[in-house]
């Protein structure tokens, strides 16, 4: 299925590419939600700004509810995207995501200088490119460490047998108030990571034409089919 694209920089014909499995768009789009409760949840546990009423003594009991409800929601779609890191298509997987060679290295430079509005124009791949890809094993190993402190501090008040063989060695190493403060200060590293990640894929998007922003919904993007055959001769050719 080819399509031309009247824009000028992708002349010639176009075809729709499945590069966003269903599975990684329930993952993205369920940590919008769970980042989303979590940190109003988390934030009122921190500093209950609402006062309960007499007729409401069990309020700060269902904030508690709804954000280990939500935090185990949070674990599942993090362990699904670990998966995919293995078992998705070539765009999901981890070897797009750490940068193997010079050439990765120097496109991560130059897509720096376009979202610096240094260079004109992004640097457009199918998938990620190299430097929104890299920020990704950033943000996830940081997914990490909230997984594991609230897995902690989920512990202290469930004594659950299995937890305190997963997680009960950490305290020893971190005090558990430090523990508690990392667990909600990264609260305000997704939500600052949420806002620069909307506005560089809206700034992207608009510059490739390539339907960046509505790919994550529909899984579609539209390339190049010179640059599709490019990729695929890549893959060929090996590492």
């Amino acid at each position: 299925m080819r399509i031309e694209l009247a824009h000028p920089a992708s002349f010639g014909p176009v075809a729709p590419v499945y590069v966003w499995q269903y599975p990684l768009r329930l993952v993205h789009w369920g940590l919008v939600i769970s980042i989303g409760v979590l940190s109003l949840t988390g934030y009122y546990i921190h500093d209950p700004f609402i006062v309960g009423q007499a007729h409401r003594p069990f309020l700060m009991g269902w904030f508690r509810f709804a954000h280990e409800a939500f935090g185990m929601l949070f674990l599942a779609l993090f362990l699904l995207r670990v998966y995919l890191f293995f078992g998705g298509n070539k765009w999901e997987g981890w070897r797009q995501f750490i940068p193997l060679s010079k050439d990765r290295f120097r496109e991560m430079w130059e897509v720096a200088k376009f979202y610096l509005f240094i260079r004109p124009t992004p640097v457009s791949r199918i998938g990620h490119n190299q430097l929104a890809a890299f920020s990704y094993v950033g943000i996830y190993s940081l997914m990490l460490v909230e997984v594991l402190t609230g897995l902690v501090m989920y512990q202290r008040l469930s004594h659950n047998a299995f937890l305190l063989v997963v997680v009960g060695w950490i305290p020893s190493l971190i005090g558990i108030q430090y523990l508690r403060l990392i667990h909600f200060f990264l609260m305000f590293v997704f939500i600052a990571f949420a806002i620069l990640h909307v506005h560089l894929s809206m700034l992207v998007s608009r510059a490739e034409k390539r339907g960046l922003m509505d790919s994550i919904f529909i899984g579609y993007k539209i390339i190049p089919v010179d640059e599709i055959e490019e990729e695929f001769q890549k893959d060929r050719r090996g590492p």
